[in-house]
């Protein structure tokens, strides 16, 4: 359950993309959010989303949610 607190910044669909694309649009994204605010991401695999746990987790940033939606992985990340 995402905290109420928390406003979807912007919901990016990285279903098409694996490898470095998510992780460089991820970035650039999350440097523009405020305080209260995160980065909702749809990822097309398992092994995408992983690498973006992972990477938001050495870069600092808070993974607030993962879930399964169809097909896909949704990550929701904050600062």
């Amino acid at each position: 359950m995402i905290k109420m607190s928390l406003k979807i910044y912007k919901k990016l669909d990285l279903t098409g993309q694996s490898c470095a694309g998510p992780l460089g649009e991820l970035s650039g994204v999350l440097e523009e959010i405020s305080p209260g605010e995160a980065v909702e991401a749809v990822l097309g695999d398992e092994a995408t989303k992983k690498d973006v746990v992972a990477w938001a987790t050495k870069k600092g940033y808070k993974v607030v949610q993962e879930r399964r939606d169809g097909n896909n992985y949704v990550v929701v990340l904050t600062k």
